[in-house]
């Protein structure tokens, strides 16, 4: 077993951890009853144990966030007894006047107190009368849409559906629909913060957090337990809220635990959700420009390889065809990126398939973290990656008849890249989850999918291909019932597209969707050159330019001259490893 560490930076990056968290508790759920095949759970879960010697098996999870951003559930879990020892923040190193801020509890929602119930009755030992909620479990790819089965009443199937309806407009903090039980060190809120109330808007509000020896000690304790636990760690996979201050949290917590872990891969989701053009301020406009350059820089610095993820409007956005989404909830946008970055990392957590049918039935293409990441950067040349996904995932042409998978469907999660112009296509590695056949065919085997993934290419890509991994997975992805209810009417129980509505209104959930195949791509392709020399050369206009007020802000900042040059450099060279002839006079021109 190679394990990976989860490490989940800010806010935006904790909403889409409860989503990423939420889909393994269905897979945990669904290979207990046969439902998902070839995969090794304990490449994400540790064993543990209470003092009350109850097992426990819980995410190998490090996650930071303002304090009161937990909401109604407590920083230290409901499994463990609460420990004030565990946050190092309580303890009051302070000598000079103090000020109490009281907030009164935050009340649990209807959701938390039904899984509250559900765990109360399974402890007390009444596993004869559980409710609903735990009944739903992914069936087997194979069974008919038709005979899904509920066993419960109508009036208990409204209760669900009014629980879960609330959801939508209730999510407040990403722990309203986190399924998942936490270790008590997974969380640690960053001291002298709280949520709604300190500023956390721009990079210079995350500055030098770690500043303090005891805080920083605090948080390295807490990677360490998880780290010293694992027999061969594969790797860390950081998901990092990059719309504010927790870019720079995240920037000097990977410089102060780079020389301790350097030669552990790194992999990196520079997560954001849909924003608003700037203000009119041009002060403001400025700060958001330098934020995105800066974040670039040193993030990309610090990780083998930093995958962007956040669409200005995503809603509109192609990849959003087949959904609902508002832009304007979190609780949204935060489940569709999940359901890409659920999808993307599959490999890791892969089964190694023998060389027999019988066993590549259950998936191919198991691979670690330190290949992936060595592939798609072609060994650290580029090491930006652009993600795209398809949700649901494209379907396989009928059984018997010619044709390909579609890979042209896949949608671009990366902002700013030039979709007119796909260049030369260095590397990448593609995942196709659970596929389905055209036309209402049902499950496609392994064997299908890879024939008709080989069959179409180069014709059904767009660019030219040097290097591809490909992972195949007969697993569809399990849409737990707090998924936010975001699926088109023409989205069958299975994630089949339909071509006719099968539900009088759209918003549809984890009571309606069972499961949904997904495809997606990591790439190193030379479309991500907008994206990187856009950042260039608003660094260079507004940090470098003695005309301009970035130089001030760079110095509020707290960047020295000398850093301001290093930065402007590493952009320098990131834009230059993605140029191609198309570009190359462009970019000397610049």
């Amino acid at each position: 077993m190679r394990e990976v560490v989860t490490v989940q930076l800010g806010g935006f990056a904790n909403f889409v951890g409860a989503h990423f968290w939420n889909f393994q508790d269905e897979v945990l759920g669904s290979l207990e009853d046969g439902g998902q095949i070839g995969l090794d759970m304990d490449v994400l879960y540790r064993v543990g144990e209470t003092r009350q010697g109850i097992a426990t098996y819980m995410p190998r999870l490090l996650a930071l966030d303002l304090r009161g951003s937990l909401g109604a559930v407590r920083a230290a879990g409901s499994l463990y007894e609460y420990s004030p020892q565990l946050q190092s923040s309580s303890v009051n190193t302070w000598t000079g006047p103090t000020v109490v801020h009281r907030h009164e509890a935050i009340p649990k929602n209807d959701f938390l107190k039904y899984l509250d119930a559900e765990s109360e009755g399974w402890n007390a030992g009444d596993h004869s009368n559980q409710p609903s909620f735990s009944s739903i479990e992914f069936q087997s790819t194979n069974v008919p849409e038709s005979s899904r089965s509920r066993d419960i009443a109508p009036s208990e199937e409204t209760k669900e559906r009014s629980l879960v309806k609330s959801l939508d407009g209730s999510v407040e903090f990403w722990t309203d629909y986190l399924k998942a039980h936490l270790h008590p060190r997974s969380v640690y809120e960053l001291p002298n913060t709280f949520h709604g109330v300190t500023p956390f808007d721009n990079y210079s509000c995350g500055q030098g957090f770690f500043k303090e020896q005891e805080q920083l000690e605090e948080v390295e304790n807490r990677l360490r337990f998880f780290v010293e636990e694992c027999d061969h760690l594969q790797g860390f996979q950081f998901m990092v809220d990059n719309s504010g201050g927790f870019a720079a949290v995240a920037a000097d917590f990977l410089e102060a635990v780079g020389d301790e872990y350097n030669r552990t891969p790194h992999l990196l989701f520079s997560l954001r959700p849909p924003w608003s053009p700037p203000s009119a301020s041009h002060r403001d406009a400025v700060i958001a420009s330098l934020h995105e350059s800066v974040s670039l820089a040193r993030l990309s610095s610090l990780t083998n390889l930093l995958v962007p993820v956040g669409l200005q409007q995503l809603a509109s956005s192609q990849f959003s065809k087949y959904t609902c989404v508002n832009d304007s909830k979190i609780f949204h946008t935060s489940a569709l990126y999940a359901t890409a970055l659920n999808t993307i990392t599959l490999p890791f957590r892969m089964q190694v398939s023998g060389p027999t049918e019988a066993s590549q039935q259950k998936g191919v293409g198991s691979s670690d973290m330190s290949n992936t990441v060595r592939l798609v950067s072609c060994s650290q040349q580029k090491k930006i990656a652009l993600l795209e996904a398809a949700v649901p995932g494209p379907p396989l042409p009928v059984v018997g008849t010619p044709g390909a998978f579609d890979l042209t469907s896949l949608s671009s999660l990366t902002p700013d890249v030039d979709q007119s112009y796909f260049g030369t296509q260095a590397a990448e590695a593609l995942v196709i989850q659970g596929a389905r056949i055209s036309g209402g065919g049902g499950s496609a085997s392994v064997a299908q999918v890879l024939e008709c993934t080989y069959t179409g290419k180069p014709a059904n890509r767009r660019g030219a291909i040097s290097y591809c991994q490909l992972s195949v997975s007969p697993n569809p992805v399990p849409i737990p019932v707090p998924f936010p209810c975001i699926f088109g009417p023409n989205i069958s129980a299975r994630g089949d597209i339909l071509p006719n509505s099968i539900a009088s209104v759209a918003g549809r959930g984890g009571l309606d969707i069972l499961s949904i195949p997904v495809a997606a791509r990591l790439t190193s392709r030379d479309s991500l050159l907008p994206y990187v020399k856009g950042r260039l050369m608003s660094f260079r206009k507004l940090g470098l330019s003695r005309a301009s007020i970035g130089g001030g802000v760079l110095e509020d900042w707290g960047f020295m001259k000398e850093e301001v040059q290093d930065l402007a450099e590493v952009l320098g060279n990131l834009a230059g490893a993605y140029s191609d002839r198309m570009h190359a006079s462009s970019t000397d021109s610049d």
